[in-house]
């Protein structure tokens, strides 16, 4: 990673000048028109997403609602007890502020739980900081390492909140996305494979970082040692960063090689994670980010002037599970293999029901291939279409492929709906019933 000396940071700062200037020069008649009541132009068009369309319909009457990755059962039992024992304690503090970067406990739990598993000796103090939730994370990894104008590279399908925080951010999003490089048999979401030369063709000097989300929602791809040295290679090549959101690292079926145990990329990688995937408790809003120091203490810059830190007593909940863990390493591996069981219910249901479910190999969703039903289902052409056809006559809601591409790709997710069956075992069993009405709702097949 190279280190800017004064003559280069004038002129980055000059550079990073020269490019506000033309954004306010090129969107000056624009300004002129404008009332003061708009949105600003790098938030225009970010609340028109396939989650705010279909929120109408979250509150039809008993619909199996697979739409959202959001666990319906209970949390497990020993973090609720460590939650309710931190909200009643007697210590003064356990309901009050912690430190901005994080309670000194669970940054603690955090370093000793990452530092084998990357090969890197971690200090809750200098490499770890603690988040509101990784979506905090996500967004001040981004805002804190973005000038206007600079260019991060997005991989697609991409989980949905990284576009819009580069666009928060006033950088540039350049999107590469995935080819299917299987069309017969059992696909898995590991047939989904990089395009190594489009890939590489995005990187120029005004590229600050790439956004790797590993395992990949919602394809549940695994990356390979081979693709991740792939991509350490370009940032090292090109000098550039890498996020890389590791939320479902524990719901894994095959195993999970984390990017900055990779060599050379401890220095370039900032690493996310999330208590929410993890434990499966997304109400108690607690992530985190950890690396090195340099990459760092520029998300600690931009974390705080927004929160004055995460919520105490889910930070004393999450440090205890993870000391738990370190002391009898249970949990991950058995929570593993029950989201496991769970997903095979889903890949159940999607079969019989005659869609070709993509298998995961990690996380909490898959997608769905309908297009083989598109002939015997009158009127249906796009993923929307087949989504709202099936919450009005099957009661199940999924979502379509398309809010995980940008724009410009969003066509290539035309056959796809994505399910998330972390669910609680009721639900499960109702969508299971749900599907069963596909038989009997969809046009039989006419040979001519």
């Amino acid at each position: 990673m190279s280190f800017h000396t004064p003559v280069t940071m004038i002129s980055r700062h000059i550079t990073t000048f020269f490019i506000a200037c033309c954004l306010v020069i090129s969107d000056a008649a624009v300004i002129k028109s404008r009332s003061k009541f708009d949105f600003p132009t790098n938030l225009i068009g970010l609340n028109d997403t396939a989650e705010e369309w279909l929120d109408p319909y979250s509150d039809v009457n008993d619909l199996a609602d697979f739409g959202k990755d959001l666990f319906d059962g209970i949390a497990p039992r020993h973090v609720i007890d460590a939650l309710i024992n931190a909200t009643a304690s007697s210590d003064p503090f356990a309901n009050q502020y912690t430190e901005p970067s994080g309670s000194p406990r669970l940054r603690t739990a955090i370093a000793k739980t990452f530092s084998p598993l990357i090969g890197q000796e971690l200090n809750g103090e200098d490499n770890v900081l603690i988040t509101v939730g990784a979506t905090e994370a996500l967004r001040v990894a981004v805002l804190g390492h973005t000038m206007p104008g600079d260019e991060w590279i997005v991989i697609e399908p991409t989980y949905i909140k990284y576009i819009p925080d580069i666009k928060m951010a006033w950088g540039v999003p350049r999107l590469s996305p995935l080819k299917l490089v299987k069309t017969n048999g059992t696909i898995s979401g590991d047939d989904w494979l990089i395009d190594k030369e489009q890939l590489e063709s995005l990187f120029n000097k005004n590229t600050k970082g790439i956004m790797l989300n590993n395992p990949l929602n919602p394809l549940g791809k695994v990356y390979q040692r081979e693709e991740l040295e792939f991509i350490g290679n370009l940032a090292k090549k090109y000098d550039t960063i890498v996020i890389s959101d590791e939320a479902h690292e524990w719901m894994t079926f095959k195993p999970h090689i984390r990017m900055a145990s990779l060599p050379g990329m401890f220095e370039r990688t900032i690493t996310i994670g999330s208590a929410s995937k993890s434990f499966s408790v997304s109400g108690f809003r607690v992530g985190w980010a950890y690396g090195h120091p340099n990459l760092l203490n520029h998300l600690k810059v931009a974390h705080l002037p927004n929160v004055a830190c995460a919520p105490s007593h889910s930070q004393y909940a999450v440090a205890y599970a993870f000391e738990e863990e370190q002391r009898n390493p249970m949990f991950f591996a058995s929570h593993s293999q029950s989201v496991k069981e769970e997903r095979d219910m889903m890949v159940k249901m999607l079969t019989e029901a005659g869609l070709d479910p993509v298998i995961p190999n990690a996380g909490f969703c898959m997608i769905g291939n309908w297009s083989s039903l598109r002939q015997r289902v009158p009127k249906l052409r796009t993923a929307m279409d087949f989504i709202i056809w099936m919450i009005e006559n099957v009661g199940v809601l999924g979502w379509p492929l398309e809010m995980f591409y940008g724009k410009e790709h969003k066509h290539m997710a035309q056959d796809y709906v994505r399910f998330c069956f972390h669910k609680n075992i009721s639900t499960l069993e109702k969508g299971a019933q749900k599907f069963k009405k596909m038989k009997t709702v969809i046009t039989p097949t006419v040979n001519v």
